[in-house]
């Protein structure tokens, strides 16, 4: 029986990659929104029913989610995919772009999920799956407000988790690593922040020369988008699902590795780059 799914972010990257997939490959009804809602229309012209929306703003939320229930009579399952990166040090990042990182990408997906489980607790069935990120584990120089909010996506999706246990509803989080999307060359192009002339300059320069390599050298969408297609339609899921080799290798990093080893092994990484541009 074909399902409602509503993906939230799917202008580009892991959202769009996945409601296309699932628009060619499955009879679900596809609920998609963005902010930019223009760049929907090729989802749209695939069958996918297209709602703009600021995920910052409740009203907007609320009024996709009932638009939706409206048209199909329900929501089955939903991918919290919203979210944007910000990059910099922590002092020079200006507080409305630090804001904004959160607004977006905590309380944008709160925003949603809460949305969702009331009709999801009324009819004792659905599946909340979360992008979340390998830094949801680690944090490093330079992208410590974006590893914030993936902390606090893991946290909150945990404990929603133990929460609506013996409710129907299920909960999964997807833990991508670096994959090579247009979110990666916004965060570098757009949302990266090195101020000219500062303590932190050279720093900076030098993760953002390791983090271009990093997206440049990263594996494609296809395994985050087909595991998320998975997490979003298969009968029995888990309740993580780490997608990449670099996130199974921050995991272990984060539970093993004493600060100090960790630390050093970064620095490493970074003037690594620097010398082998």
């Amino acid at each position: 029986m074909p399902k409602v799914i509503w993906i939230t972010g799917a202008s580009s990257g892991f959202g769009m990659a996945v409601a296309m997939k699932l628009l060619k490959e499955t009879e679900h009804i596809i609920c998609v929104s963005a902010r930019r809602a223009h760049l929907l229309d090729i989802l749209a012209r695939q069958g996918a029913h297209a709602f703009p929306v600021d995920v910052t703003k409740s009203d907007q939320v609320a009024e996709v989610r009932s638009s939706i229930q409206d048209a199909f009579g329900t929501i089955d399952a939903v991918l919290v995919n919203a979210g944007f990166g910000v990059y910099g040090a922590i002092e020079e990042v200006p507080e409305n772009a630090v804001r904004r990182q959160f607004e977006v990408n905590v309380f944008g997906a709160v925003e949603t999920i809460r949305n969702v489980l009331p009709a999801m607790r009324q009819q004792g069935a659905g599946r909340i799956v979360v992008t979340s990120s390998s830094a949801a584990h680690v944090s490093s120089a330079g992208m410590g407000y974006y590893a914030a909010t993936k902390h606090s996506i893991r946290a909150i999706g945990t404990a929603l988790r133990q929460e609506v246990q013996g409710l129907g509803i299920e909960v999964v989080m997807v833990e991508p690593g670096i994959v090579k999307t247009a979110f990666g060359q916004v965060a570098m192009d757009e949302n990266y922040m090195a101020v000219e002339g500062s303590d932190y300059h050279g720093q900076m320069q030098q993760v953002k020369a390791f983090m271009l390599s990093a997206f440049d050298r990263a594996p494609g969408v296809e395994r985050t988008r087909d595991i998320m297609v998975k997490a979003l339609t298969d009968q029995r899921v888990k309740p993580v699902y780490r997608t990449t080799p670099g996130s199974f290798a921050l995991n272990f990093a984060s539970k093993v590795l004493p600060p100090v080893l960790y630390d050093a092994i970064v620095k490493q990484a970074i003037r690594r780059i620097r010398q082998h541009p």
